[in-house]
């Protein structure tokens, strides 16, 4: 079968100011037939963005060559052509907008082929539908939220009616119930007989694919099937990478169930076995410990806050409607809500980017409701990451950028070793990131920015909108750490997330907003027993549900124990003292 995409020795690099150049990727040499699904990873500035660039020819190798359909990429007469096979979704999905109302940018595609009106109609209808997006047809582009301009630009992409779709991170800031629906759409696609081509840092998707190629410094070291790749924990990890979750798991649990294999490509799989295994005599439980304790003064509180976007015009959407919630000082609290809830724009209410137009926004003795309240001095005390992390950039250079905010709020003196101190601190070398453009660095690397132009200042409050997307998954973690150390330290955290395993380590209250409202206010643990927890577009951690399939057979694992490594931990100790091994 002919190959549809083939790379034979690839080189690629770009040049900093210094005159320096950096490679992006070295001697690739790999192809793709058509109707594969193969997965993307690698950790951060790895090169996978850089190489999706290269399909599509939007770069031109240095050395070497990219072949798609049989024709060069470096021949600027295909162009056309490799355009209208391969589709490509960026991992910044606004730099692929370019209309003001939806329709005309799912239109745009379509209206350069010079297809007729009723094809150009029909096209975006379905790639709307398709997406998932329908609902938006309307709205002006400039309003959406960052998981509905992903599906826009997808919609955009599915209108040219591509034979190959490349998702480049595009589940990274959708909702999981969004998230599972894009992925769905994927297997329907590859049944259908698209090639999917998919870049992701969530190693658990990249178990659906049927081949996974591996990306280190630039160079392909590794290419197989999911099962092969995912056997190689030690050779994964010398490339900043872990094993899915859904195969850790499985393979602790063989190690106590016989009946429970390995590895496993989807949870289901796993949750059936599970249902399998022969029921355990009854374990006294634990008694389930208390959250720890945190200060009983109220530092953020808001009442009855209400935001339309556009307000008084055909097209006003509203974005909250009587939102009402408290955060403890040194409190750590989670933001969750289906993609385009509002939690973007209750973020920026709460450092008085957005002011409110109804209702009361109280942070420590700022009271945001009051038109002479000195904003200045708040955004001092609190820190906000944009979800992404571009919208906030000012300057070209990453240390310039750092610097910025300190350096417009009139600090002075040791800049310079502020400036380094908040990049050691978010895993970014001073001497290699210092001078680096912005625009070089990869998506993870632009959110450790992003979080460092903040930590400069010392906030006594960080408000963090999506702040590990994008990462690989030993940077996620190490991200995760570092904000729980931010905690320990007296902060106080408000963080967005899709992911609910985050939640687990670092929130101690979950606010829930559901079309714009408070659907739920409370403790982690109680989020997850709630019966609208579908409803509201999200889903129960993988682990807890195997803890609940496993109490179901007797195994009384204590309420508290909620990270896997305890579960698996008291696992182990009752087992071996009931004599359950290997039940």
């Amino acid at each position: 079968m002919k190959n549809l995409i083939e790379f034979d020795g690839v080189d690629f690099s770009y040049s900093l100011p210094s005159g320096e150049r950096i490679d992006a990727v070295r001697d690739l040499t790999f192809s793709i037939q058509p109707g594969e699904w193969v997965a993307l990873i690698g950790a951060n500035g790895s090169g996978k963005t850089t190489l999706v660039k290269l399909v599509n020819g939007l770069f031109v190798p240095d050395g070497g060559m990219v072949r798609v359909g049989g024709s060069l990429t470096s021949d600027r007469t295909h162009q056309a052509e490799i355009f209208s096979k391969i589709g490509l979704v960026f991992q910044n999905p606004r730099d692929q907008i370019v209309a003001s109302l939806v329709e005309e940018d799912t239109a745009f595609g379509p209206e350069n082929l010079c297809l007729p009106r009723a094809e150009i109609n029909e096209r975006v209808d379905a790639s709307l539908a398709m997406s998932g997006a329908a609902y938006l047809k309307k709205r002006p582009t400039y309003f959406l939220s960052a998981g509905e301009t992903q599906r826009i630009a997808l919609a955009g992409v599915l209108a040219l009616r591509p034979s190959c779709l490349i998702f480049d991170e595009t589940t990274s800031m959708l909702d999981p119930r969004s998230r599972c629906d894009l992925l769905e759409l994927m297997r329907k696609f590859h049944a259908q007989g698209f090639t999917i081509l998919h870049v992701t840092h969530d190693l658990d998707e990249a178990l659906l694919a049927e081949r996974v190629l591996v990306l280190h410094a630039g160079r392909l070291v590794m290419d197989g099937s999911p099962q092969q790749i995912f056997q190689k924990d030690e050779q994964l990890r010398e490339y900043g990478l872990t094993l899915p979750f859904l195969v850790r798991f499985a393979r602790d649990l063989a190690s106590l169930f016989p009946s429970i294999a390995p590895f496993y490509r989807s949870a289901g799989e796993l949750l059936i076995d599970l249902r399998k295994i022969s029921a355990a005599g009854q374990t006294a439980a634990e008694p389930r410990r208390e959250p720890s304790s945190v200060r009983s003064d109220i530092l953020i509180d808001v009442t009855r806050l209400a935001h339309a976007y556009m307000a008084g015009t055909p097209l006003e959407r509203t974005a909250l409607q009587d939102v009402t919630f408290s955060v403890a000082e040194g409190q750590s609290a989670g933001l969750v809500g289906q993609t385009g809830s509002g939690k973007s724009t209750l973020l920026q209410h709460l450092n008085g980017l957005i002011r409110p137009q109804q209702g009361k926004v109280r942070m420590g003795d700022f009271d945001l409701s009051q038109k002479d309240v000195d904003v200045r001095a708040l955004r001092r005390q609190v820190g906000l990451v944009f979800q992404i992390p571009e919208a906030q950039f000012f300057e070209t250079y990453a240390g310039d950028e750092i610097a910025y905010a300190a350096r417009m709020l009139g600090y002075s003196g040791k800049l310079r070793e502020l400036v380094q101190t908040a990049m050691q601190m978010v895993g970014l070398d001073f001497e290699r990131f210092v001078d680096r453009p912005l625009r070089s660095l990869s998506g993870g690397q632009k959110r450790r920015v992003a979080l460092a132009s903040y930590l400069v200042m010392q906030p006594r409050v960080l408000l963090l909108d999506e702040p590990f997307a994008g990462l690989d998954p030993l940077i996620h973690q190490e991200m995760i750490e570092l904000v729980r150390g931010f905690h320990e330290e007296g902060k106080t955290i408000v963080l967005s997330t899709h992911t609910m395993r985050d939640l687990l380590q670092i929130a101690q209250k979950v606010i829930v907003l559901n079309e714009g409202k408070t659907a739920f206010e409370g403790s982690t643990m109680h989020l997850f027993h709630q019966p609208l927890l579908q409803t509201w577009g999200l889903e129960i951690p993988l682990e807890l549900s195997i803890a609940e399939e496993l109490r179901k057979k007797g195994w009384n694992i204590p309420g508290d124990k909620v990270q896997w490594r305890d579960m698996l931990q008291w696992l182990r100790a009752n087992a071996a003292e009931g004599g359950h091994a290997h039940l």
